[in-house]
């Protein structure tokens, strides 16, 4: 049966033999001077998440494998599902088995875009700076999802399992609601490979290396 894109976590992110990544929101900003040295910043297009994945050395019967997954993404159109590898889960909660099951949806949206708060949670569970989480919005009618960083020291779920309103990065685009079901194990974007970034195996017949690629998120 023909895969069908995007490419799920357990298809493709997670099937990876990943030996390096790296996972950012690069800055996409004009700067400039004026003569009286105060400095001019403006933004140019949406922050994206961009990352590079570096495959391990693979034997024989690895190879074939990892080769076919990265090469379907050399095609127009063909998107992946990718979370940051270095940082799968909560900071505190470091397998997710203290989340469970639990069904965390979007509480509240702040008024500054920056700004959200979640309900679902068990009560006292902590994120912690640096953790990821994710939930899928809608904006000119299409379905996209979004990824966000928690910008704040320590978010606590109080006794009810909400918590206050704290920050992330990027801003949070329109079209998130409250009610939004939202993702904190494997948060993940939608992304496509970056045209050209690819590099191939080399090596002997028993083992190869050298397998990689960049990514970038897409909002489509």
């Amino acid at each position: 049966m023909p895969l069908s894109y995007p490419l799920p976590l357990a298809t493709f992110a997670d099937s990876l033999l990943v030996a390096e990544a790296s996972c950012e929101l690069p800055e996409q900003l004009a700067q400039s001077r004026t003569a009286g040295g105060e400095q001019l910043t403006a933004d140019l297009a949406e922050r994206l998440w961009t990352g590079r994945i570096n495959i391990g050395a693979q034997q024989r019967h690895e190879v074939g494998v990892q080769e076919v997954l990265v090469s379907l993404l050399g095609q127009a159109g063909r998107t992946f599902l990718m979370y940051d590898r270095r940082r799968p889960n909560p900071l505190l909660d470091p397998t997710g088995s203290i989340l469970g099951a639990a069904s965390v949806t979007i509480l509240a949206l702040g008024g500054d875009p920056r700004e959200l708060s979640l309900t679902g949670l068990p009560v006292g569970y902590t994120l912690s700076r640096g953790d990821y989480l994710s939930f899928a919005y809608t904006s000119l009618a299409v379905s996209r999802q979004a990824l966000h960083r928690v910008v704040d020291a320590t978010v606590v779920a109080n006794g009810s399992g909400q918590t206050a309103l704290f920050e992330v990065e990027p801003f949070i685009r329109p079209g998130a609601v409250t009610g939004a079901a939202v993702t904190l194990r494997k948060a993940f974007c939608k992304a496509v490979k970056v045209a050209g970034s690819g590099t191939p195996n080399t090596g002997r017949s028993s083992l190869s290396e050298g397998l990689g690629f960049d990514w970038v998120q897409s909002l489509r």
